[in-house]
C-alpha cells in the first residue's frame, strides 16, 4: 500500500441540509486539509466485515469497496492491480486514510494532512468512527429546524411535508446531542449553521483552535471542495461565499401553518437550542385532513416522483451491474 498522507480526521455530522459541506468546503480550503465527497459506503463496508477491523484482507475489501455505488461517486480513478497483494495486518481505518490519500493527491492537495469528512451520518456514529480512529474529532452543526425542513422538503430524497420534516429533524438532532453527551469536550464540538454564515470569520477561527488548526482568512470562500456531478445539483452554492440571509429564508419559504406545525410537532426542542419560536406553546397541530394530505404527499411524491427523479440522478451509476446489490447496503435517501 502505497504511503499514507492522512494523519488526522474531522467528523462533520448533523443533520442533513444543516450546512455540513458548507462547513467542510471552509475547512477543506485550509492547507492542512482535504475535504473528500461524501462517504455513506464506509460505514454500510464496515458492517460486512469480521469483527476484527484491525486485520482485513485488504485487496478482498478495496475490490469490494471500489464496487460500492457510493464510492464511486467519488469518480476517483484507482486500479486495483497496484493495490498490494499481501497487506497482513491492514486495518479498515488504514485503508479509508489511504483512499482520502489518494482523493487528496488527485485534487492536487499533496500537503494535506488532515480528512475532512462532511458525511451528515457521522454524528449518529460517533462512537463507532472514534473506535476506528481514537484521535479525530467532531463537529456537530445545528440549523433551525425551519430552515432544514424548507430545504430539504423540495428534493428529491427525505421528508415530503411538514409533519415528517420536523419529525426527522429532532431525530437527528438527538443523534449529535447524544455524542456530545457521549465523548469528551475536547474531541466533540457543537457549531451553529447561523453563526456559521453570519460570523465566518470569527467562528471559523473558533472551530481551527478546536481542532488545532492555524487559521487562514481565505477559508470563508468556502472553495476547499469540488462536488461531484452526483450531488452537484443540491451543492450550487457549494464556492460561494456564506450568506447570512439564507439563514432565515424559511420564514419566507414554509407558509405560517407550516411553521406552526413545526413548532407543534417539536414542542420544546426549538428553545432547547436557543432558536425563538413564532407560536410557542399556543402552536397548534395538525387537523386530521393536513395530516391525510401530508401522508398522501409522502406516498405519491417519496414512493413515485422522488425515486424516479433519484434514478435519473443517479444514471450512469444504476446501468452498472453492482448497482443495485450495493444500493440495498446504504440508505439511498441522499
Amino acid at each position: 500500500m502505497a504511503i499514507n498522507q492522512i494523519t488526522n480526521q474531522v467528523f462533520i455530522g448533523g443533520c442533513s441540509r444543516s450546512g455540513t459541506t458548507l462547513l467542510g468546503s471552509m475547512l477543506g480550503t485550509n492547507s492542512a486539509c482535504v475535504c473528500s465527497p461524501e462517504s455513506h459506503f464506509k460505514i454500510a463496508i464496515l458492517r460486512t466485515l469480521s469483527d476484527d477491523w484491525q486485520h482485513i484482507n485488504l485487496k478482498d475489501v478495496m475490490a469490494f469497496t471500489m464496487k460500492h455505488w457510493r464510492f464511486q461517486i467519488w469518480e476517483l480513478p484507482l486500479e486495483l492491480d497496484h493495490i498490494a497483494e499481501e497487506a497482513e495486518g491492514e486495518s479498515y481505518s488504514n485503508m479509508l486514510n489511504w483512499l482520502v490519500s489518494q482523493y487528496a493527491h488527485d485534487e492536487g492537495k499533496h500537503e494535506a494532512r488532515v480528512w475532512v469528512d462532511h458525511t451528515p451520518e457521522n454524528i449518529s456514529y460517533a462512537s463507532t468512527l472514534s473506535d476506528l480512529y481514537p484521535t479525530s474529532k467532531f463537529i456537530h452543526l445545528v440549523r433551525d429546524g425551519r430552515g432544514v425542513a424548507a430545504s430539504i422538503m423540495p428534493l428529491d430524497w427525505g421528508p415530503n411535508s411538514i409533519v415528517k420534516a420536523a419529525r426527522w429533524w429532532m431525530r437527528m438532532v438527538s443523534f449529535g446531542l447524544a455524542a456530545e453527551s457521549f465523548l469528551p469536550p475536547d474531541r466533540i464540538m457543537r457549531v451553529k449553521y447561523e453563526a456559521l454564515v453570519a460570523e465566518p470569520d470569527k467562528t471559523l477561527q473558533a472551530i481551527c483552535r478546536f481542532l488545532g488548526l492555524t487559521y487562514e482568512p481565505d477559508m470563508k470562500d468556502a472553495t476547499g471542495f469540488r462536488p461531484p456531478r452526483y450531488t452537484i445539483r443540491q451543492h450550487r452554492l457549494v464556492g460561494s461565499k456564506p450568506n447570512r440571509q439564507i439563514s432565515n429564508r424559511w420564514k419566507s419559504q414554509l407558509s405560517a401553518r407550516e411553521i406552526e406545525i413545526f413548532e407543534h410537532q417539536t414542542r420544546n426542542f426549538l428553545s432547547y437550542l436557543a432558536y425563538p419560536l413564532e407560536y410557542g406553546v399556543k402552536a397548534k397541530g395538525p387537523t386530521f385532513r393536513e395530516m391525510q394530505a401530508g401522508k398522501q404527499q409522502e406516498l405519491i411524491r417519496g414512493e413515485f416522483i422522488n425515486k424516479i427523479k433519484w434514478l435519473i440522478r443517479s444514471y450512469p451509476l444504476w446501468l452498472k451491474r453492482d448497482f443495485y446489490k450495493f444500493a440495498k447496503l446504504t440508505d439511498t435517501n441522499n
